[in-house]
């Protein structure tokens, strides 16, 4: 039995423990994967992107306020500035990494507060 109250929150933590359990879901899965990409490798514009924009769009309806997604927000407008085709070089593919890896690190610090 799950009671509501007039708040509309239930036992247990809430209805919407759920849907914060599915963002920061989405949120990891999308970090993972994107540094994955960077590792393997993958860096054209076209592989990078989607990924990139799937996660700040998780981030944005999770935590607009997440403070680390402004490097990645740089990221974004660097890819939007290149071709579809174009690839990072290695010193942008580690400093990407880098960014990504730190973002990463913050969000979970964030988690934890």
């Amino acid at each position: 039995v799950v009671e509501f109250d007039g708040g509309g929150s239930a036992g247990a933590g809430g209805p919407n423990n759920g849907a914060k359990a599915s963002f920061v879901a989405q949120i990891v899965q999308h970090f993972i994967t994107l540094m994955d990409c960077l590792k393997l490798g993958q860096v054209a514009v076209d592989q990078l992107h989607p990924i990139l924009s799937d996660l700040l769009d998780a981030i944005n309806k999770h935590d607009p306020s997440f403070s680390a997604k402004t490097k990645l927000l740089n990221w974004l407008q660097t890819l939007n500035a290149m071709n579809a085709s174009e690839e990072l070089d290695l010193a942008q593919t580690r400093q990407f990494l880098f960014d990504a890896e730190t973002s990463y690190s913050e969000y979970h610090k964030l988690l934890n507060q």
